[in-house]
This record gives C-alpha cells, sequence and structure tokens, in this order.
C-alpha cells in the first residue's frame, strides 16, 4: 500500500511506502511534481531527484534484510528550495563490514554532494534529512504556495501513472485511469473535512485501488456524481471498474475506486 498525505494550506507531502523497488519511480514523480508546482529549476530538481532516491535505494537494499518493511518520506518546500527526509525502521546504519555496506557509504557520499544540507539520524531505524536548492543564483525565490496551481492533481495523476504502468495496464486503460485521478482530485478538494488530502494505491491482481478522502458525509458520491456530463452520464462510474464508499467512526468518508486491466 502506498500512503499519501498533502497538505492543502501549504503543499507539504509525506508518502509511506514499502521498501522495495517498484516503489523508487513513485518518490521521484511526487518530487518532481512537488518540484515543478513550487517553479523549481529543471536542472536543480534533476539533481534532487537523483540523490532522493539515492537515499530510498539505501533503505530498499539494506534496512530490511531478509523481510518487509515501509519507507517514510517527507517532502516540504521552504523559502530557497525543498527539505526532503526518508526514514526507515529497519536495522539502522551499517558498519562498512560488507561491499554491500560499502556501496551505501558511496551513495551517501553522493547524497552529500548534491544536497546543500544533509544530515543521518539513529532513532528506531535510519533517517537521512536533506535540503536543496531549487533555483539558479539570481531567480526568484522558490514560494511554498504558488497561487493557482494545484499540486493535487499533478501529484495524483503522476501517482496513478506509475502504478498504472507497474500493473501493465493497457494504453487505453491507463489513459481511462488518469481521467478519473484528474476528476477526483479537482472535485474532491470542496468535499474534504479537513486541510489535508490523503491517498490510498494498492497495488493487486492485474490492477490497483484508490483510496481518496477524508470527505464530508456524502462526499463520496458528491465527487462521483460531479463526474457527470450530459449523454455519456457518471464519467468516474464508467470508467473505473469498482466504485464504492468507506464510512470511518467519526462519520467521515473514504472514495475507493478500482481499476482492472481487462
Amino acid at each position: 500500500m502506498i500512503e499519501m498525505q498533502l497538505g492543502l494550506e501549504q503543499p507539504e507531502l509525506k508518502l509511506r511506502l514499502p521498501a522495495e523497488d517498484d516503489s523508487l519511480p513513485v518518490v521521484r514523480q511526487a518530487l518532481r511534481s512537488l518540484g515543478e508546482t513550487v517553479g523549481a529549476e529543471p536542472e536543480a530538481l534533476e539533481d534532487a531527484e537523483l540523490a532522493v532516491t539515492e537515499a530510498c535505494a539505501n533503505a530498499v537494499e539494506h534496512a530490511y534484510p531478509g523481510a518487509r518493511g515501509a519507507v517514510e518520506v517527507t517532502l516540504c518546500p521552504s523559502a530557497v528550495g525543498i527539505e526532503v527526509s526518508v526514514r526507515d525502521f529497519g536495522r539502522g546504519m551499517p558498519d562498512a563490514s560488507t561491499p554491500a555496506d560499502r556501496d551505501r557509504g558511496y551513495g551517501l557520499a553522493l547524497i552529500e554532494g548534491i544536497a546543500s544540507r544533509f544530515d543521518v539520524r539513529h532513532d528506531g531505524g535510519t533517517e537521512l534529512a536533506m535540503a536543496f536548492e531549487l533555483q539558479s543564483e539570481g531567480s526568484a525565490p522558490v514560494d511554498a504556495v504558488v497561487a493557482g496551481i494545484d499540486p493535487s492533481e499533478r501529484i495524483l495523476r503522476r501517482l496513478v501513472a506509475v502504478v498504472a504502468a507497474q500493473a501493465d495496464l493497457p494504453t487505453d486503460r491507463m489513459v481511462e485511469a488518469l481521467l478519473v485521478a484528474e476528476l477526483v482530485a479537482r472535485h474532491g478538494l470542496e468535499h474534504l473535512v479537513e486541510p489535508c488530502l490523503c491517498i490510498g494505491i494498492e497495488r493487486t491482481d492485474g490492477g490497483f485501488t484508490l483510496r481518496v478522502g477524508p470527505l464530508e458525509p456524502d462526499g463520496a458520491r458528491a465527487v462521483v456524481t460531479a463526474s457527470g456530463v450530459p449523454v455519456v452520464g457518471l464519467v468516474i462510474e464508467r470508467l473505473a471498474d469498482m466504485v464504492c464508499t468507506e464510512t470511518m467512526p467519526d462519520g467521515a468518508e473514504h472514495l475507493v475506486l478500482g481499476f482492472a486491466a481487462a
């Protein structure tokens, strides 16, 4: 399960992902989407992607030997760039006694060479805290909130695109899934019960499920209804293979959608 929390008052993004290789492109696309939203310089953003991918790859390869685990990634734009935290809850930093552990040391050196600030912290695992400058000298500072740009739609579309590709959805189904993701992001924000969009994406055999919330009572149905088009009908219901509502104990709702290759 990929879990994402996106703050709407400030586009801070928190991800919790399985510690596996398939999670790496998800993190890259999330960072790229958020960086583009705040007007980052392309070359600086590419360097940040390289460093953050290396940090996540270290956790995937070394944190949970022979076991499953999770990686938490936090992306927070600041006045000068973006601050990133990559955290695992595994065995902690290796002692470089094996070739694989020495390779991890080379990866940390690469991150340190790119980041403007880099710290390694230990607390029930390993946290790599990084900061990156995302604009060239003389350009305007990065603004954590850019008027008229909604990061939720950009980020959700790209995450869905990555997972749909990994699930081997054919092109037509991928396009339909992206359209649904766009509609959910566009119409779901007005029905949220708090200024934070929570998204869950889970891979299934031959497809994936998408979970969005927390929405106000009857908000899930309102999002589906808002996708209606004359003659065509409710686009979300027509394109998703499953549409259902989960109601939480506090009354808040989550819209759950399923997509399959066939």
